[in-house]
């Protein structure tokens, strides 16, 4: 009987483990672990450089649950609204009034999130990680 039990017990478990679907896995708080660039270096200093990233790691995010997000930047703290898209495991948010212009957050690559972003100075690719 106790063996029945087990054995129920952990097709149960991973039966809800399996079926969790990407977005319950993405509510948390999600803060910057590794900021790698690629930028023309005669038009960016290393002292430049480095204020980019550290500028880059001030910022993180706590998705709230499957639509809400909270954006913290500089102890300030914005709202917004995320959605998961299936086909590309892209995230996209926007701001209340503007849901017509999405921003892409990044690609989840489970267990992290990927951002690359393509400026005048170069390319910087953010990797974000679950506390």
């Amino acid at each position: 009987m106790k063996k029945i039990f087990f054995v129920s017990l952990s097709i149960a478990l991973f039966l809800m483990v399996s079926c969790s679907s990407p977005e319950s896995k993405l509510i948390g708080t999600w803060k910057v672990k590794n900021v790698e660039t690629n930028f023309d270096e005669q038009k960016v200093s290393p002292e430049m450089l480095n204020q980019v990233i550290e500028m880059q790691k001030q910022t993180y995010f706590r998705i709230m649950n499957d639509s809400v997000m909270i954006i913290i930047s500089n102890d300030n703290s914005h709202e917004a609204k995320w959605v998961f898209n299936d086909e590309d495991s892209a995230i996209t948010f926007f701001f209340k009034g503007m849901e017509t212009s999405p921003t892409k957050l990044g690609v989840y690559l489970d267990p992290k999130i990927v951002s690359e972003t393509n400026t005048p100075l170069g390319k910087i690719t953010i990797f974000y990680g679950k506390e």
